[in-house]
């Protein structure tokens, strides 16, 4: 026979896990909210690049602490704020590469623009390296993105070019919709800056 203390117990117990299980059933779990970069059309026609050449985007390398599924920020402390319900949809450095490259097509006028993990789709003559040092900002500010990248030869160590940018893109929508877009639009500029780099090279 169960004594009186010991099926108090039980039924105190049983009575938590109900209330736990209940908790479980009908609490929700805030929705976490995904993002991805845009590329962004040239400004106006361009003359196109010589069929011969043909350019890998990449490697992509990105900060550790930009490394990860959540968006970063950064306020006028330099305090890092990561996001943990504000993410991106895919691997930051292959989004990067991916906007770099429909980006660099459209502004040196050739299709022959490619990550550099695709190069199976033709033989590379050129590559685009890119190193972030920083690329965050402030959703009700800027967005911030310095990289310092390489143009080099296939089969060539020594680099042709090498050049460093700071980009600042106001945020001009609200909430992380905005920075996103802000960053979308610093990466634009960064384009424009290679590809006009890239035309100077190749007169």
């Amino acid at each position: 026979m169960i004594q009186p203390d010991v099926r108090f117990r039980i039924t105190r117990i049983l009575c938590l896990a109900g209330l736990v299980w209940l908790a479980g059933c009908t609490g929700k779990s805030p929705r976490a909210d995904f993002y991805t970069l845009g590329a962004t059309p040239a400004s106006g026609p361009t003359a196109a690049l010589s069929k011969e050449i043909a350019i890998a985007v990449g490697p992509v390398t990105i900060p550790a602490e930009l490394d990860r599924k959540q968006i970063v920020t950064r306020d006028a402390g330099n305090r890092i704020t990561v996001a943990e319900l504000s993410r991106w949809a895919g691997p930051l450095q292959d989004s990067i590469a991916a906007v770099l490259t429909a980006n660099l097509a459209t502004r040196l006028g050739t299709e022959k623009v490619a990550p550099h993990s695709r190069e199976s789709l033709f033989p590379f003559t050129h590559h685009v390296i890119l190193n972030i040092n920083r690329f965050d900002g402030h959703p009700e500010k800027e967005a911030v993105l310095d990289a310092t990248w390489s143009l080099k030869q296939t089969g060539v160590s020594a680099p042709l070019l090498v050049r460093h940018a700071e980009i600042r893109a106001p945020v001009t929508a609200p909430g992380y919709t905005g920075l996103v877009a802000a960053q979308s639009q610093a990466l634009a500029e960064l384009s424009t800056q290679i590809a006009e780099a890239f035309r100077q090279w190749a007169r």
